[in-house]
């Protein structure tokens, strides 16, 4: 049974949207909006599987800094790599393929991403949300 959802945050909290998701096994894409800044959370049978967000401070480079995985010096060499390669590799591969980042702190930081984008939405007092299958 599709699960239609969208409203405005100040009126519904969030918590709830995430909960009738989960019960609901729901799959598809939450998308919220407050400002300029969307976030994408990614459901699969009523299990969050990837989140993504245009705030510089949801990227995964900022996050690896934020907890210590990588160096700022680093996140900067990787980033010119990204830009010289034309974005046609991610940054993760960038940094694992550079020696900068071992798979399992990759894996880690992307958690750590996900989780953020999460607690952030969690937190957010106004915006507006839609679920589309």
């Amino acid at each position: 049974m599709p699960i239609a959802l969208s409203g405005t945050i100040s009126f519904t909290q969030l918590v709830d949207v995430f909960q009738n998701l989960h019960q609901g096994k729901a799959t598809g894409t939450l998308t919220v909006s407050s400002g300029d800044v969307k976030k994408c959370i990614f459901f699969k049978i009523g299990q969050i599987v990837f989140a993504t967000s245009t705030s510089k401070h949801d990227r995964l480079g900022e996050v690896l800094v934020k907890t210590g995985k990588l160096t700022r010096k680093n996140l900067e060499h990787a980033s010119k790599l990204f830009n010289q390669n034309a974005g046609l590799k991610k940054l993760g591969a960038i940094l694992v393929e550079n020696g900068l980042l071992t798979s399992k702190d990759l894996f880690g930081g992307l958690k750590d991403q996900v989780k953020d984008i999460i607690y952030s939405l969690i937190l957010l007092g106004e915006g507006d949300f839609q679920f589309e299958d």
